[in-house]
């Protein structure tokens, strides 16, 4: 059986939904980690995010949903696996920045991280210890170092952005992820830098790759992608009974997709089919009746492969 990773945690709702779109019947409950999917081939485990890339990099597994931010920390603490995990999708979902913070009470007049690295040089100099906090301990220290920055990187047990509160903080930065950055201004903490944006990924072991189990993981990035590609997406049916009307349709249909279906009618004249936009049918529904098109029928689009 394929052994699937799937996400416990913010992505894990999300994840559900992108599956189920892809044909999947997934049931889950709170304290079970062994979900149940309708495909004998599958079995799903899950886990904490986290750890996926480890587990898949050592054959534990076979693929495995996780954000940008978890495999580039993976990466760059165990470059000896690194290569053993491969990314197959961006799966557009989960978005996060991954950012630089600090205090604006602590640190005034701070407003980018040169500015930082010249207060950290000066602190330095005084024998005073810079302290920097992050989930995300290889890239903090990849980052500083490519930044000058001397510091004791701090991996914290609880919420990152507590170390900044004042007026007894105990850290002098953070970097950290965000959606919104409302949390951050909640706690009067202001972004300095984005070190990159985050998405969630499907990725492999190699070595699942490398064998039989292959074409099964390549099926499931074939449904998944047919999935992301179908998002926003909607199905434009509609009749053009005059066919002196179908030039004037058709002249409108262009500006919003390029491959539309026509076949003729019966009786006379043409069906035709699109798949368009969603935020493109206020626009171009009222321009096709005015056309000449009539009986128009739109539904979702569940999958586009």
């Amino acid at each position: 059986m394929l052994k699937f990773y799937i996400p416990d945690g913010h992505l894990e709702t999300k994840t559900i939904e992108l599956l189920t779109k892809a044909g999947f019947d997934i049931k889950i409950s709170e304290r079970n980690y062994k979900p149940t999917i309708d495909d004998k081939d599958i079995l799903l485990k899950r886990l904490r995010p986290q750890d996926f890339p480890f587990l898949l990099a050592l054959g534990k597994g076979d693929i495995g949903i996780c954000g940008l931010d978890i495999l580039t920390e993976f990466k760059i603490t165990y470059p000896d696996l690194a290569d053993n995990v491969v990314e197959l999708l961006d799966l557009k979902m989960g978005w996060t920045k991954l950012v630089v913070a600090i205090s604006e009470e602590v640190t005034q007049n701070i407003l980018t991280i040169d500015d930082f690295a010249g207060y950290a040089k000066e602190r330095t100099k005084n024998k005073e210890e810079i302290i920097v906090v992050s989930e995300y301990p290889a890239i903090a220290n990849d980052y500083l170092k490519k930044h000058n920055i001397k510091a004791i990187v701090r991996r914290p047990a609880g919420k990152t952005e507590a170390w900044l509160i004042p007026p007894d903080n105990e850290g002098d930065i953070i970097i950290e992820t965000t959606e919104t950055g409302t949390t951050l201004k909640a706690n009067r903490c202001i972004i300095i830098d984005t070190i990159f944006e985050s998405t969630a990924r499907l990725v492999a072991s190699r070595e699942s790759l490398n064998s039989y189990k292959k074409e099964k993981i390549m099926e499931i990035v074939e449904l998944i992608n047919g999935a992301i590609n179908a998002e926003n997406k909607v199905n434009a049916y509609m009749n053009v009974t005059n066919p002196k009307n179908l030039k004037n349709v058709m002249g409108i249909i262009k500006n919003y997709s390029s491959n539309p279906t026509i076949s003729q009618l019966e009786n006379g004249g043409y069906d035709v089919f699109i798949i368009i936009n969603t935020k493109n049918l206020k626009n171009i529904l009222p321009k096709l009746k005015k056309a000449g098109a009539s009986e128009i029928a739109v539904s979702d689009v569940r999958m586009l492969l």
